[in-house]
């Protein structure tokens, strides 16, 4: 059973969005301040309603721009009846039962630097941030609760029994299979051969001044240094919350459950791009049978991830590649969603052919924009400030483009006019400038044809095309995408344009084709 569709209403930064998922996983990339992370905290919120019994307070979702209340929709390929919230009631249709629980899981950068961040006590993270998510450690808890709130005057010493069993299987639990599978992902699958990560669990006695059992306490320390924060720097801190994770993770695996999901948001910072490829392939070889979704905003990583699912794991036929971008078609904040290589231009045309140039100008503007945002990935800048800022360097007559990847290191290489550029205009150049600096060995003027894998040649250069088309983006784009009625839009600009969008489209693909 997979997530096949998500619908966000009002939900955060979204008004309304929809997230198609034609395939088994789902990487979608989108920049900061595109609602990236709202898409995360939507699906979060909805299983916790509905596995966990968890009441969230929704109004710290709603859309602020918004009267309407917010909505979550997520449909499912073998159910009919979506999951949604917020309902009255949040009981799970038959064909999902309640243990699926155990193998459903969120992870982002802020939970995994509190694993490691806490205080000496591993026990205050679990019962702050780890139990909520595992269930085996949600249990254990509440028996020390139950005995706890049971305790009196009269069974001390049957309730320090009750504690005394609870404790051992406590601490097997914790040193005899959480430490010694922390140790093996991190050595057999991280390549972690360096240092040793240990948990011990240590029992509490009563409390007779309080008459309270304590809470145990357990010692998280690397290569027998507790202090973690104090002793070691921030990346090895980030390997071993990941290993302690997805440890716990397959201890409360059940391989009969139906439903086995995994979202992943932005997780991986402070790691440098060696343990990121080994902990994607990690998850990638380790977790087949979950629907993975995850999302970035980093450019490189998001890049690599497409690497390793098309050229080393081989399973680009499932996984669904997705774009997330802002749109300027209105005044209010939005964002559209674009599977990889699929774009807008069929809908241009539908809506020309029915005579509805308005339709067909704003879908040509996303059209514009989807580009801009590809050709902003394929050269790694990050995050777009200006979009004239890319058109400007695009268009410069004597633009070179660079992939490291041989096997197009011969196409285009690096933006040397930009050199010529004050550098202080954006930060956006500073990047293209050091980008330039590490690729200037080869060179191909982009003004040269563009020879596609079938031979054909597109006599029109992919510069001329930017030209061209940064001229209707002036003319045409903008006036139909807005709503200036005092502007005349003819049925043949709108022609010229989609057959200028098909070339880049083109020449894009063409140079997308063998990056890696």
């Amino acid at each position: 059973m997979r997530i096949k569709k998500i619908e966000l209403k009002n939900f955060k930064f979204h008004h309304e969005l929809s997230v198609e998922i034609d395939r088994q996983n789902c990487l979608i990339y989108g920049e900061n301040g595109t609602g990236k992370s709202s898409i995360y905290w939507a699906l979060y919120s909805l299983f916790k309603c509905y596995f966990r019994n968890y009441q969230f307070d929704f109004s710290k979702f709603q859309n602020n721009n918004s009267e309407d209340n917010l909505g979550v929709n997520i449909f499912f390929d073998k159910v009919e009846t979506p999951l949604s919230i917020p309902r009255e009631s949040y009981a799970l249709p038959i064909e999902i039962g309640i243990e699926n629980h155990t193998s459903i899981y969120f992870a982002n950068q802020d939970l995994l630097n509190e694993i490691t961040n806490g205080d000496d006590n591993f026990y205050n993270t679990i019962l702050n941030f780890l139990k909520k998510y595992f269930i085996t450690l949600e249990k254990f808890d509440r028996v020390y609760m139950d005995i706890n709130e049971t305790l009196d005057g009269t069974n001390v010493h049957e309730k320090n029994s009750e504690k005394d069993s609870i404790d051992t299987e406590y601490k097997k639990y914790i040193e005899d299979k959480l430490t010694p599978l922390v140790n093996e992902v991190l050595f057999d699958r991280l390549n972690e051969k360096n240092y040793e990560v240990k948990l011990t669990f240590v029992s509490s006695v009563l409390d007779t001044e309080n008459f309270i059992f304590p809470n145990p306490k357990i010692i998280l320390t690397i290569d027998n240094q507790s202090n973690l924060k104090l002793h070691f720097n921030e990346a090895k801190l980030k390997l071993t919350s990941i290993a302690i994770f997805f440890s716990l993770m397959k201890l409360e695996e059940d391989e009969d459950n139906i439903l086995k999901l995994l979202v992943l948001d932005d997780f991986l910072t402070s790691l440098d791009m060696a343990n990121r490829k080994l902990i994607i392939q990690y998850i990638l070889e380790d977790f087949k049978d979950y629907q993975k979704i995850i999302l970035t905003h980093n450019i490189q990583f998001y890049n690599l991830i497409v690497k390793l699912i098309v050229d080393i794991q081989n399973e680009e036929e499932s996984w669904d590649i997705k774009k997330l971008f802002l749109s300027s078609l209105s005044n209010e904040n939005s964002s559209n969603i674009k599977t990889d290589n699929i774009s807008f231009l069929d809908d241009a045309k539908e809506r020309l052919e029915n005579g509805d140039l308005q339709s067909s100008g704003n879908f040509l503007r996303k059209e514009f924009e989807r580009l801009v945002h590809d050709f902003e990935i394929l050269l790694e800048l990050g995050k777009v400030e200006d979009m004239s800022h890319i058109l400007d360097a695009l268009k410069n007559p004597n633009i070179y483009y660079s992939n490291p990847h041989e096997t197009i290191g011969q196409l285009i290489n690096s933006f040397e006019k930009i050199l010529e550029l004050p550098i202080n205009e954006t930060s956006k150049l500073s990047k293209i400038v050091t980008k330039i600096e590490r690729l200037k060995e080869c060179k191909v003027d982009l003004n040269r044809a563009i020879t596609l894998e079938d031979g054909t040649v597109e006599q029109q250069s992919l510069s001329v095309s930017l030209k061209k088309t940064n001229f209707y983006n002036s003319i045409l784009l903008n006036p139909l995408s807005h709503d200036d009625i005092e502007i005349e839009a003819y049925r043949k600009e709108c022609i010229n344009i989609i057959e200028l969008l098909t070339q880049l489209n083109n020449g894009l693909k063409h140079l997308k084709g063998k990056r890696f």
